[in-house]
C-alpha cells in the first residue's frame, strides 16, 4: 500500500511536471504568433502609408490596440523614451526586429517598422499577450489535459488494484502451502505480468502435495516399524528434548510417555543413562553400557547413546537412545556369576589354608624345597585369579549407584604400599604428579581398579633400575580425569596390544606372571566410566597408557 501511494504521487508529480512543460511550448506559441501578427502588420502599414493619410493610419493602429512610435533625440511621451532606450541598446535591428520589453509592470511587444527621411526609425509598441490571457485556449487545453491524466490515474489504479489482488491470492497461497493445507489452483489470463509466477506456484503447490502425500506414508510406516521394534527407542533434540519414541520405550521404563515436546529427565529417573544422555549432549560423544534401570520395570539393557552427525550443518545436532532389553540374558548370567561365587567362596578358603600349611612346612623343615615353594607358588597364583575373577564379575554387573567424593592421590597410595616390596626389590624411581584437585566425583571401586592394576603392572614388568611415571589430571572446567601411567618395562609387541585387554591373555608367558585379567579388569572399570584407555608399547623401552574418565 505504501508503495502504491509512493507510485501515486511520483506520476501527479510528473503529470505537474509536464503539464508545465506544456504551458511553456504553448506560450511559445503565443508568442510566435504575436510576432508573426506584428510582421504582417508591418506589411500592412507599409501600403496604408503609401494611399492613406495619417488620420487613416491612427485609425488602423486603434483598430488593432497599438502605437507606431518614431524615436527621437529628445522623446517627448512615454513611448517614445521606451521606443529610445530599446534603440539605444541596439535590442532592434533588421536581423532581430523584434523585442519582448517589461516595461512599468507591463510587458510590450516591440516590432521594427522602417526608418524616415531623417535617419529615424519607426517601432511598433503592443501589449504583449501571455497565453493565460488565452483563456479559452488554457482553459481547453488544461480540461483535455486532466481528462488525459486523470484517465491515466484510473488506469494506474485499476492496474495496482488488479495487482494486488493477485499478489495477495499468490501469497495466501504460498501460506497455505507452508502450512501444508489443501488449495485450489490459481486461475489468471495469460497476458498479465503475474501468469509466470502463479503457474510457477501451481506447480510448487502440486509438488508440496505429493510430497506430504508421501511423507505421510513415510509417517506411517516409520510408525508402524517403531511400534514393532523389540528395542525402546528415543530420538532427543539438542537440548535433551524428547521428539520421538516408541511404545517398547514406555514399557522398558515403566511409564507412560508424553507425546508432546519435553526434557527426557521427566521420563529417565536412572542416573547412570541420565548421565550418559548429558554427556553425549555437551560432548558429542557416544556411550554404551549395560545398566540396570530403576523405578516399576526394574529392568536390564543394554543402552547405547549415540550422536546423530548430519551432513548439512544447519540442522542441529540430535541424540538417539536405544535399549535393548537384557532382564533374561541377565538373569542367566547372575546364576552363572552366582556359581563363580560359590565356587570362589568354597575354593578360597582351602587355597588360604594350603598356603598356610605349606609355609608352616617350609618353616618346620628349614629348608629350601623346591616343591613346595612351587606348591606355595601355584596356590598364591590360584588365589590371585579367583580375587581377581570376582572382581571381574562384580564390574560387569556394578549396580547404578551415586558417584563418590574419592581422593586419587590416596588411591596411589595404597597402590604403591601393596607393591612397595617389589618396588624395593627392583630399585624402582616413582614418579607422581597431580595437576588440579586429587579429590574427584566418581565410582571408588572402578578407580581403585584402574589405579591398581595399571600400577601393579607398571612395576611387575619394570627392569632393574626402572622407572614409574603416574600423572593425574583432573580439569575442573572441562569436568574429566585423565590417568598417565608410564614405565620403563619389557614392553608389549606390537602385534599383541589389540590383545592385552581379553581375559586370561598374558604376554610374558615364559615367566607366567600374573592371571591374565588386570587389564581387563581395568578395561571393564574404564568402560564403567564412560571413558576412553589408549595403550602405546614398545619392546624394551617401556609401555605408556592414557586414561581417559568424563566426570
Amino acid at each position: 500500500m505504501r508503495r502504491q501511494r509512493r507510485t501515486i504521487i511520483i506520476t501527479a508529480l510528473v503529470g505537474i511536471l509536464i503539464y508545465s512543460f506544456c504551458l511553456f511550448i504553448l506560450s511559445q506559441f503565443v508568442k510566435q504568433d504575436q510576432i508573426n501578427h506584428l510582421a504582417a502588420l508591418k506589411n500592412d502599414y507599409q501600403v496604408l502609408k503609401k494611399d492613406t493619410n495619417r488620420r487613416s493610419l491612427a485609425s488602423w493602429a486603434d483598430d488593432h490596440q497599438l502605437t507606431v512610435v518614431t524615436d527621437s533625440n529628445h522623446p517627448q511621451t512615454v513611448r517614445q523614451k521606451q521606443v529610445h532606450d530599446v534603440l539605444q541598446q541596439n535590442q532592434l535591428d533588421n536581423t532581430n526586429p523584434y523585442y519582448l520589453q517589461h516595461f512599468r509592470g507591463q510587458r510590450y511587444l516591440l516590432y521594427l517598422l522602417d526608418s524616415t527621411t531623417n535617419n529615424r526609425q519607426r517601432v511598433i509598441v503592443k501589449k504583449y499577450q501571455s497565453v493565460w490571457q488565452h483563456s479559452n485556449l488554457v482553459g481547453l487545453f488544461s480540461a483535455i489535459y486532466l481528462v488525459l491524466w486523470l484517465l491515466i490515474m484510473a488506469i494506474q489504479y485499476f492496474t495496482y488494484r488488479q495487482q494486488r489482488r493477485y499478489l495477495h491470492a499468490i501469497v495466501q497461497k504460498l501460506q497455505q502451502i507452508k502450512a501444508n493445507e489443501q488449495t485450489e489452483s490459481l486461475i489468471t489470463k495469460e497476458n498479465t505480468p503475474y501468469t509466470s509466477l502463479i503457474h510457477a506456484v501451481n506447480a510448487l503447490d502440486k509438488h508440496n502435495q505429493q510430497q506430504v502425500e508421501t511423507n505421510s506414508i513415510l509417517k506411517r510406516r516409520f510408525q508402524s516399524l517403531m511400534g514393532h521394534l523389540p528395542v525402546g527407542v528415543m530420538l532427543l533434540d539438542a537440548e535433551g528434548n524428547v521428539l520421538l519414541h516408541n511404545q517398547m520405550l514406555s514399557i522398558m521404563l515403566g511409564k507412560q510417555i508424553a507425546e508432546n515436546k519435553h526434557p527426557f529427565v521427566d521420563d529417565i529417573q536412572t542416573y547412570a543413562l541420565s548421565r550418559m544422555i548429558e554427556h553425549t549432549l555437551r560432548k558429542n560423544r557416544n556411550h554404551h553400557r549395560h545398566i540396570q534401570l530403576y523405578g516399576d520395570s526394574n529392568r536390564y539393557v543394554d543402552a547405547n547413546v549415540i550422536r546423530i552427525a548430519h551432513s548439512s550443518e544447519d540442522l542441529e545436532q540430535q541424540v538417539i537412545v536405544i535399549l535393548y532389553d537384557l532382564t533374561n540374558i541377565h538373569q542367566l548370567q547372575q546364576q552363572q556369576l552366582d556359581f563363580i561365587d560359590n565356587v570362589s567362596e568354597k575354593l578360597q578358603p582351602s587355597v588360604t589354608a594350603i598356603i598356610q600349611n605349606v609355609d608352616q612346612l617350609l618353616q618346620q623343615t628349614n629348608s629350601d624345597n623346591e616343591i613346595l615353594k612351587q606348591i606355595k607358588m601355584q596356590a598364591q597364583s590360584l588365589d590371585e585369579l579367583l580375587v581377581d575373577t570376582v572382581t571381574l564379575n562384580k564390574l560387569d554387573h556394578q549396580e547404578n549407584l551415586l558417584p563418590d567424593r574419592v581422593d586419587t592421590m590416596e588411591l596411589v597410595k595404597k597402590a604403591l604400599q601393596q607393591q612397595q616390596e617389589q618396588i624395593n626389590k627392583l630399585h624402582l624411581k616413582i614418579e607422581r604428579q597431580w595437576q588440579g584437585n586429587s579429590w574427584v566425583s566418581s565410582y571408588q571401586q572402578e578407580l581403585w581398579e584402574i589405579f591398581q592394576n595399571l600400577i601393579s603392572n607398571a612395576v611387575k614388568y619394570n627392569r632393574v633400575g626402572g622407572q614409574v611415571l603416574i600423572k593425574v589430571e583432573h580439569n575442573e572446567i572441562e569436568n574429566y580425569l585423565n590417568i598417565t601411567i608410564k614405565d620403563s618395562g619389557i614392553g608389549i609387541d606390537a602385534k599383541n596390544q589389540k590383545q592385552v585387554f581379553e581375559r586370561f591373555y598374558r604376554v610374558d608367558k615364559e615367566h607366567q606372571q600374573g592371571t591374565g585379567l588386570g587389564l581387563a579388569i581395568v578395561q571393564e572399570a574404564v568402560q564403567a566410566l564412560n571413558g576412553t584407555i589408549e595403550l602405546s608399547s614398545q619392546i624394551n623401552k617401556g609401555t605408556l597408557i592414557d586414561v581417559h574418565i568424563p566426570l
